[in-house]
């Protein structure tokens, strides 16, 4: 009898599974290709398509130089195809989108197989420059997007664009890196949004403790750090300033980048809000309201700009990826301070997390040190995301983690 009801709930548990599997619908069908197209006269270049993996947070990297295919089989590469011996050619096809960030990374490999630098090949910067090479973008064989490398491109790397595989929205980047298997970063101040120079930056591998690497800001705040495959923490600090770590895995061949928004210390009376994103989505808006003593309460974003105690609130807006925005409360006052973030460049949409999947940040400063950072939870749905009160009597603060959709920003 026994082993008849384990069978009967074996059986019951393959077939839950199945109805469970069955359940979760696959992404639609596709035909999205992405081309590289090069001179191969005095270059060779190798593209790689990165497919996001949200939970992981560590993309799979698909070479596009040899036939192959992602784990999941979503995205194939060609090899190369060329049909000359003047042209070169790779390309992707995308038959299922996932949910998340795209890049399309390509290799100048004559310089990171040490052809560079002769009377032949030239340097690498005759290596990419004169490679003419494009990437395109077709969606049902139509063309949407080409991307051409700029005419002074330098280095072994270049990030071509980033593209959205929820709206297939496609991102110029265009910029080009000296280095493989590097950290790349660069330090801000959180209130002018001034480059910060002769910051000082640590690199030491999570996982051994080891200092892999030191570097001190230039005058653009910009800094480099080469380091091998591996799990980093980076550390970066400045005189007056409070200081920040990062956690950076490099875990292919590709640059990953740092960017760093360094606050200096403040009156111990004095609240410090820092907001930071990723290059999605473009636009990000901090919302701050709170008691505005004698007045009714305020509500200060980027279209009220109202002075509290003679002060401004809001120190740094901006409008184009990555951020900051920083507002700083000077003292409390009796009420109640709510602190929201809304996705102004995508205010009218009704439905999608394309906001929870921008890495949104928001630090919590006092005095000289992080009370509190939040990030939003991928994954989480709306276009708004409200943080976090602070009782301005006795300076206690409630999380919220609230989201839904909004589409105008004075109902915040």
């Amino acid at each position: 009898m026994k082993s008849k009801l384990s069978l009967l709930f074996f059986s019951l548990s393959i077939l839950l599974l199945m109805i469970i599997t069955v359940a979760e619908p696959l992404p639609p069908i596709e035909n999205y290709k992405i081309v590289l197209v090069w001179s191969s006269f005095g270059s060779e270049l190798e593209a790689a398509l990165i497919e996001p993996d949200p939970q992981s947070g560590v993309g799979y990297s698909l070479s596009g130089s040899v036939p192959g295919e992602t784990p999941n089989g979503y995205v194939s590469s060609s090899g190369d195809i060329s049909t000359s011996p003047e042209i070169s050619k790779e390309i992707f096809t995308i038959k299922r989108f996932k949910t998340g960030i795209y890049q399309i990374w390509v290799k100048n490999k004559f310089i990171e197989e040490g052809f560079g630098d002769d009377d032949f090949f030239g340097n690498d910067e005759d290596v990419f420059s004169n490679s003419r090479a494009q990437v395109e973008f077709y969606d049902n064989d139509r063309l949407v997007k080409s991307i051409s490398i700029k005419p002074d491109a330098l280095g072994m790397v270049w990030l071509a664009a980033e593209f959205d595989g929820l709206s297939k929205t496609i991102t110029e980047v265009n910029e080009t890196y000296p280095k493989l298997r590097a950290i790349y970063g660069m330090a801000i101040d959180a209130v002018n949004g001034s480059s910060l120079e002769s910051a000082l930056v640590i690199v030491k591998n999570r996982d051994t403790k080891e200092t892999v690497g030191r570097a001190v800001t230039d005058t653009s705040g910009r800094f480099t750090i080469t380091v091998d495959h591996g799990r980093y923490v980076v550390y970066i600090g400045k005189k007056q300033y409070i200081s920040d770590r990062f956690n950076i895995d490099v875990l292919n061949d590709f640059p990953r980048s740092v960017y760093a928004v360094l606050t200096k210390i403040i009156p111990p009376q004095d609240y410090r809000i820092i907001l930071t994103w990723d290059r999605y989505p473009i636009d990000v808006d901090a919302h701050l309201r709170g008691p505005h003593p004698g007045n009714a309460d305020f509500h200060i974003y980027w279209n009220r700009r109202t002075q509290i105690k003679g002060k401004k609130f809001l120190d740094c807006d901006d409008t184009s990826s990555f951020g900051p925005e920083t507002m700083t409360i000077y003292g409390l006052d009796h009420g109640i301070y709510r602190y929201s973030v809304h996705n102004y460049s995508g205010r009218n949409l009704s439905s999608g997390d394309a906001l929870s999947r921008g890495n949104i940040t928001v630090r919590l400063y006092n005095g000289d040190q992080l009370l509190k950072e939040y990030r939003m939870p991928p994954g989480t749905v709306g276009n708004y995301w409200k943080v976090f009160e602070v009782d301005g009597d006795s300076g206690k603060i409630r999380d919220i983690s609230q989201s839904g959709f909004e589409s105008d920003p004075e109902k915040l």
